[in-house]
C-alpha cells in the first residue's frame, strides 16, 4: 500500500488522523488531507442525499415509477432462462436506492459469470469504457434494453440502479448531475475538493496514482500483480489519468462504476468527513453552518431499508454476514450498533449514531478478494480504529 490517509471523529471533533506514504510512489509525492481519491461507490451516498434534497421538495416519490422520468423502461423484460416475460410491476425509485429492480452490475468477483453477465452486460460495459455511450440519458436508454435479472422487487442484487437514479435526478432537476451535486450538496458543505474529473495540472499536484494488488482483475484474465508488489493503473503519470478532464468517462455515474475501472466522483479524506459530519449532524453542516437536509429527511435516509435475511438468501461474501445486517439508499446499514458503512474499491467510511463516531480511510491501492496469502481476519482496520476510540471515550 504507497499511501494511505484516515481519520476519526468523536462528537465532531477530530480525535484521531493518519496521513503517510505517498500519493504518488513514483513521483515520491507525499499523501495529503486534500490528496485526491477515487471513490467509486461511495458515489452512491452522493446521489442518495441528491434524491432526497429533492424529495423534501416535493419534486419526487420514492415510489414513482421510473418510466416517469426514463420513458425506455416502461416496457422492461425479465430473462428467465426460459425466454423473456414481461415485469410484473415497475421499476420504482426505491428499487433502484435499495437494489432490487432487477437490474446487474455485468461481472463480478462476488459470483460465477453467467450468460447475463457475459452477454449484454459484458457488451454494455465495454461500450462504456470505449466511450461510446456519450452521456448518461444514451446510458440509461442502452440498459433498459438489456433484460432484468428478476422481477422488480423479488430479490437483492448490487446493480447499476444508482447510476440509473442519477438520470432520473437530472431530468427532474434540470440539470446535469455534476451541476446538481455542487450546488445542492457541496457548496453546502464545504467539499471543495470533490468533482467527477479534474484539469491535469491539479492531476499532477493532488491526484492518488492507483494501484492494483489482486491477481486478477475484474476484466482481465492476466495477473496484474502479486502480494510482494502493487502495479500502477490508470495511466503512466498523473496527467493521463481516466479521471482528467477531457480524458475521462462521458457518462457521469452516480453509482460510482458505470464501467468496468472508471467512474464515479474523487473526493479527498478532508471532504468526506465533512460530508459524513453533516449526515451525522442531521443534516447541517458545521463547517459551513448551512443545511443540506433536513433531520427528518436524514432519519428516513439512515434507516434500515431492506434487511438483507428477507432478500439474500446467502452471504455475497464470506465474512460480511449479510443476515444481520440491512440496507439503506447511502450504504450498509446494522440495526444492532445503529450503525452505517459504505466503501469503494479503495476507501470506505463508517457511522455510529450512537457513539457519535465517523471513521473514513482513503487508499489508492486496491486489494481484492482473490489476493494470494490475504488473510482478512489480521486486517480488521475498521475494528481496530473502533476499539481505539472506544478505549478514548472511556478516558
Amino acid at each position: 500500500m504507497p499511501g494511505v490517509a484516515e481519520c476519526a471523529l468523536k462528537d465532531n471533533c477530530l480525535v484521531y488522523a493518519d496521513i503517510r506514504g505517498y500519493q504518488d510512489k513514483e513521483t515520491r509525492t507525499p499523501m495529503t488531507d486534500k490528496s485526491l481519491f477515487r471513490c467509486h461507490s461511495m458515489t452512491k451516498p452522493i446521489t442518495a442525499v441528491a434524491l432526497m434534497a429533492l424529495w423534501e421538495e416535493g419534486q419526487i416519490g420514492l415510489d414513482d415509477p421510473v418510466h416517469k422520468y426514463i420513458p425506455a423502461f416502461r416496457h422492461m423484460k425479465v430473462d428467465k432462462r426460459k425466454g423473456l416475460e414481461n415485469a410484473c410491476r415497475p421499476i420504482t425509485i426505491r428499487h433502484l436506492v435499495t437494489h432490487t429492480s432487477g437490474l446487474g452490475y455485468g461481472p463480478s468477483r462476488e459470483r460465477k459469470c453467467d450468460k447475463l453477465d457475459e452477454g449484454p452486460y459484458t457488451h454494455f460495459v465495454k461500450r462504456v469504457d470505449a466511450g461510446q455511450v456519450r452521456n448518461l440519458k444514451r446510458f440509461c436508454d442502452e440498459l433498459a434494453a438489456v433484460p432484468l435479472r428478476f422481477h422488480p422487487g423479488e430479490r437483492w442484487e448490487y446493480s447499476m440502479g444508482m447510476d440509473v437514479l442519477g438520470r432520473v435526478l437530472e431530468v427532474v432537476s434540470g440539470m446535469p448531475l455534476d451541476r446538481l451535486f455542487r450546488k445542492r450538496i457541496f457548496k453546502r458543505i464545504g467539499m471543495k475538493d470533490t468533482a467527477f474529473s479534474v484539469s491535469a495540472f491539479r492531476a499532477r499536484r493532488r491526484l492518488t496514482a492507483y494501484y492494483v494488488t489482486q491477481a486478477r482483475s475484474r476484466h482481465r484474465k492476466t495477473k496484474l500483480a502479486n502480494k510482494f508488489s502493487a502495479r500502477r493503473v490508470d495511466g503512466r503519470h498523473a496527467q493521463f489519468s481516466a479521471w482528467v478532464r477531457g480524458r475521462s468517462l462521458k457518462v457521469l455515474s452516480g453509482g460510482g462504476i458505470c464501467g468496468s475501472f472508471a467512474g464515479g466522483l474523487l473526493s479527498s479524506l478532508r471532504d468526506q468527513a465533512l460530508f459524513c459530519a453533516a449526515l451525522l449532524n442531521g443534516g447541517w453542516s458545521r463547517a459551513t453552518g448551512r443545511r443540506v437536509l433536513q433531520p427528518g429527511s436524514v432519519r428516513l435516509l439512515c434507516r434500515d431499508w431492506l434487511r438483507m435475511k428477507s432478500v439474500a438468501d446467502k452471504d455475497i461474501l464470506p465474512g460480511w454476514g449479510m443476515h444481520s445486517m440491512g440496507w439503506c439508499p447511502i450504504g450498509h446499514w446494522l440495526p444492532d450498533h445503529h450503525e452505517m458503512f459504505m466503501g469503494g474499491i479503495t476507501t470506505s467510511w463508517s457511522i455510529n449514531f450512537s457513539t457519535k463516531i465517523v471513521q473514513v480511510t482513503m487508499t489508492s491501492s486496491s486489494c481484492g478478494d482473490d489476493v494470494h496469502g490475504w488473510d482478512d481476519r489480521k486486517d480488521d482496520l475498521d475494528g481496530c480504529i473502533k476499539h481505539a476510540l472506544k478505549v478514548h471515550s472511556c478516558r
